[in-house]
């Protein structure tokens, strides 16, 4: 199997959702990855449960955001997107 390596760089202008490690979900676009890897993003939606019913969730708009690399478990990019950079 052939892995190819991926450049944070490349996703500049990408449209990205982030699950992080409290369990919220951000929905921006990448704007900056800084030399320690924190991402930068633009335009973002937080997506997080009601901590007293799970069944709920919450949606706010919070704009300009900086996460650090160490919360991020999960980074989904859109079919365009992979599409794109990945050509498959």
């Amino acid at each position: 199997m052939v892995t190819k390596e991926m450049k944070p760089e490349k996703f500049i202008g990408a449209q990205l959702r982030l699950k992080l490690t409290d369990l919220r979900v951000l929905d921006g676009v990448l704007t900056v990855v800084d030399p320690f890897g924190n991402l930068l993003l633009t335009n973002v939606f937080e997506i997080s449960e009601d901590r007293l019913d799970s069944k709920n969730l919450h949606k706010r708009e919070l704009g300009l955001v900086s996460v650090p690399r160490d919360t991020i478990t999960n980074v989904l990019v859109d079919r365009k997107t992979h599409k794109t950079l990945l050509g498959s």
